[in-house]
């Protein structure tokens, strides 16, 4: 008799797990109200910055995240953009970035005509690996963005001591990261620069926006001239000192991040519960494996909870057929990092970069090849979305139970392949 979803059998899961993203109240729509009916709609309808909405983020969440100073943006890739602009990233210099990320991370490089160089993953973390770091460092690298793949932090001690022995730039892209720790020190505020994303889906959203973090003031002032056109601040409002564009963020927007953040960290706790939950008991299936979280990560705050599949030890059964079965089952799981290596896209596959004036001759992306990147992408990495660790313990079991019924039933699944 058929047993597995898949196949047409009965799924284990017949409601949606956590709850709808994103979460709102009459919280959120009392301060879009306020902004709404105050007629001033972006920052600058304020003579004082601290009366602005987009202010009050600035300064909360920096400090939030163990920064100095924050400038908000309007979206992920702007904040990335921005920090390598006032990192001072020229034509023709060397970043060098994951493999397994989102586009983002590079053409972000590519978009300020420096040259992105992919580096290999720690097969432990699916982070960027720190000797692959120092493998691919040049005479021509100027910065490094390390991502904190899924909110799980790097190693930010090695990267730290990598790039400062080459005097190099860090630009922490903290995408999926909001409110991660490492060793006690909010990601953002280790390297030179952290650059976040509020887009829908992230864990504090406002549909779209950014900021970027930094504790030095001399990069926080470069970063704000490059988000407001290039005005300096306490300089007249028509006297411009770069060539930068409008990133700025509206009030509408930082309004409702506001409001988000309040409710971060409950968020934080819920998820932090359940996964540890989760974790116990996913160690009873065979095949599957949770991260072993090093005790420096202090506080993982996921976009996507990254586990590990073993097809050799759940009986030969491939990892996108075990993915397949699972969402038929009622689980959402997908592969994390956003799928496969960045250099796989046309962008860089097609592209012929020896045209680019700033662009190094001898490197022909088609020819990159990360076997670390390669092998996690294509048979060992899973995730779960955020959302649904919102929930409670019933969630979790349910989880647990459709792992352990296609584990029992890999002989069904492996007939249908």
């Amino acid at each position: 008799m058929v047993k597995l979803a898949i196949n047409g059998g009965e799924p284990t899961i017949k409601n949606q797990l956590g709850k709808p993203w994103p979460i709102f109240d009459e919280k959120d729509e009392k301060t879009l109200l306020e902004v709404l009916r105050s007629g001033k709609w972006w920052r600058g309808a304020y003579e004082k910055p601290s009366d602005s909405k987009v202010g009050q983020f600035e300064d909360a969440f920096a400090a939030y995240q163990h920064a100095k100073y924050g400038i908000a943006v309007s979206n992920g890739t702007q904040a990335l953009e921005c920090a390598l602009k006032a990192a001072s990233v020229s034509p023709g210099d060397e970043v060098i970035v994951p493999a397994l990320t989102f586009v983002a991370t590079a053409t972000a490089v590519a978009l300020v005509n420096a040259v992105p160089v992919f580096a290999d993953i720690d097969p432990a973390s699916y982070n960027i690996s720190p000797d692959a770091v120092e493998a691919a460092i040049t005479d021509k690298t100027k910065a490094v963005i390390p991502v904190h793949n899924g909110g799980y932090p790097c190693d930010m001690d090695r990267i730290m001591e990598v790039t400062s022995k080459h005097d190099l730039i860090v630009v922490e892209d903290c995408a999926h990261a909001h409110g991660s720790e490492w060793r006690g020190r909010r990601v953002g505020s280790i390297g030179h620069f952290g650059a976040f994303s509020f887009q829908m889906g992230k864990t504090l959203t406002c549909g779209e926006g950014g900021i970027v973090l930094t504790n030095a003031q001399d990069l926080a002032e470069k970063a704000y001239s490059f988000m407001h056109i290039g005005r300096i601040s306490g300089r007249p409002f028509y006297e411009f000192h770069r060539i930068a564009s409008n990133l700025r963020m509206t009030e509408f927007q930082a309004a409702i991040l506001l409001t988000q953040l309040s409710r971060l960290d409950e968020q934080v706790e819920t998820r932090e519960r359940n996964t540890a939950y989760l974790v116990k008991g996913l160690k009873e299936v065979e095949g599957v494996e949770p991260i072993n979280r090093d005790p420096r990560v202090t506080r993982w705050c996921f976009y996507y909870w990254n586990f590990k599949y073993h097809e050799e030890s759940f009986d030969g059964v491939p990892r996108d057929r075990f993915i397949e079965a699972l969402k038929a089952e009622g689980v959402p799981c997908g592969v994390g990092a956003h799928g496969q290596p960045i250099y796989r896209n046309p962008l860089f596959e097609r592209t012929d970069w020896s045209k680019c004036p700033f662009h190094r001759e001898d490197l022909d992306y088609r020819k990159v090849y990360c076997p670390e990147a390669e092998r996690i992408y294509q048979h060992e990495a899973c995730s779960f979305p955020h959302k649904i660790f919102l929930g409670d313990f019933d969630d979790m079991n349910l989880i647990i139970e459709a792992i352990k019924k296609i584990r029992a039933h890999t002989d069904e699944l492996k007939q249908a392949t």
